[in-house]
């Protein structure tokens, strides 16, 4: 058997998957919870967090009885890292050796709670670090500072890594409820891809998590305040160290429908991107030519009953140029050839494919399928089978009325101006 998939009396849910002729093991642990969540009703009612709170415990996870589990794995021949995204945040190891010793360790740190404020403090100058790294890039920016202009309330627009104030607060309290509130086995994810049979893997599993009892029916549940339709700000300019400006335009749409729908919107709205934004497109040259675009560009959208967005970005010297061009495209809403759909649509299998031979990408893809509770083999499914009607009838339905538009211009041409 090349897969075996369970859920575990303590809520735990298994995913296995079998490589056979390869020598390296990945196994991954997920919860549901990230960046976003950053309130919750709770069996003691409502709890707000830090923003933050999430990738900060996540720095913090790497500690069992006082010791680095970094030290540990690498002892037994694994190497360990993790993330933080909005939604999901993730443990994993790969190694070549035995893979139970370092699951049985990740099984357990996950589901320990080892800090101290000793611990807590000395992480901060680490997490500002790294948020002053990001803070300073001005694609992050960019990309931040568009979505702090979309959204008004909804945590979008704050990013990951939490607020500098936030950070800088965090105690140990803060980590230790956001932790009893999201970090339940019942909330737990175990993804494996393994050359080793899958049967003594899920008995290893099983018995490990029989010391974690889970608490099902007092699940926490995300809140999210209301979200007006509207823009929070139509424009933003932001002067920074750079040698030509950047310029975003975003656009936010109200979010609808279920996980599915959302999934082939998703998927319809961002061919219809690739299509437009690319060298696909006939009139992609010209841009080209008229150094509108230039190497740094990009269009991308997100659809899901919780947010939906698009945005087009590029660094450029006609930036007003640019502007012109996107909102020329959502105007006109021109349409996919057959021959440009079936092209993307043959590129989307194709990346499918290749994902089955990375391990990480593919745990990552496999944790996300199971919390979005669509396999991984259904979506591959709704990609096969997508239409360029499918395509048309998404874009059409899109109302592009709410847009910003954010500018990062050279520091002295700033002061100039």
């Amino acid at each position: 058997m090349n897969r075996i998939e369970k859920t575990l009396p303590n809520g735990t849910r298994v995913v296995l998957i079998r490589k056979p002729g390869f020598s390296r093991s990945l196994f991954l642990a997920g919860f549901g919870t990230g960046g976003l969540y950053l309130q919750g009703n709770t069996a003691e009612g409502r709890r707000r967090f830090r923003s933050g709170a999430a990738h900060f415990l996540e720095h913090q996870m790497f500690r069992l009885n006082g010791r680095d589990v970094t030290d540990d794995m690498a002892a037994m021949q694994a190497g360990t890292n993790a993330y933080t995204a909005f939604e999901e945040t993730a443990y994993y190891f790969s190694t070549t050796a035995d893979p139970l010793p370092p699951l049985g360790l990740l099984l357990d740190f996950v589901q320990t709670l080892d800090i101290t404020e000793a611990s807590v403090e000395k992480e901060k100058g680490i997490i500002l670090s790294e948020y002053d790294m990001y803070d300073q890039n001005p694609e992050s920016r960019l990309l931040q500072e568009t979505m702090n202009s979309l959204y008004h309330v909804y945590p979008l627009n704050t990013d990951i890594l939490g607020t500098p104030q936030d950070i800088r607060d965090m105690s140990t309290e803060d980590l230790a409820v956001f932790y009893h509130t999201w970090y339940d086995p019942a909330r737990m994810v175990v993804i494996g891809i393994t050359p080793h049979p899958l049967d003594k893997v899920l008995a290893f599993i099983e018995d490990r998590e029989a010391g974690y009892p889970g608490s099902k029916e007092t699940a926490p549940v995300p809140v999210f305040d209301p979200e007006p339709e509207s823009v929070h700000r139509s424009s933003f300019t932001l002067p920074m160290d750079v040698a030509a400006p950047y310029v975003c335009i975003g656009f936010k749409f109200k979010p609808a429908g279920d996980v599915r729908e959302n999934m082939k919107r998703d998927l319809a709205v961002n061919f219809w991107i690739d299509g437009m934004f690319s060298p696909l497109n006939p009139a992609f040259q010209d841009w080209i030519d008229q150094r509108i675009l230039t190497q740094v560009y990009s269009g991308e959208g997100e659809f899901s009953d919780k947010d939906a967005y698009m945005l087009f970005y590029a660094q450029t010297e006609k930036t007003d140029e640019f502007r012109d061009l996107v909102m020329d495209l959502v105007k006109r809403r021109p349409m996919l050839s057959e021959k440009t759909f079936e092209i993307l649509r043959r590129q989307n299998l194709a990346r499918s494919l290749r994902l089955q031979d990375s391990f990480q990408g593919l745990a990552q893809k496999e944790l996300e399928a199971v919390l979005d509770d669509v396999p991984l083999a259904e979506q591959t499914e709704m990609a096969r089978n997508i239409t360029l009607t499918d395509v048309e009838q998404a874009v059409s339905k899109l109302n592009f009325e709410n847009c910003t538009v954010t500018l990062i211009t050279p520091r002295n041409e700033a002061l100039q101006g």
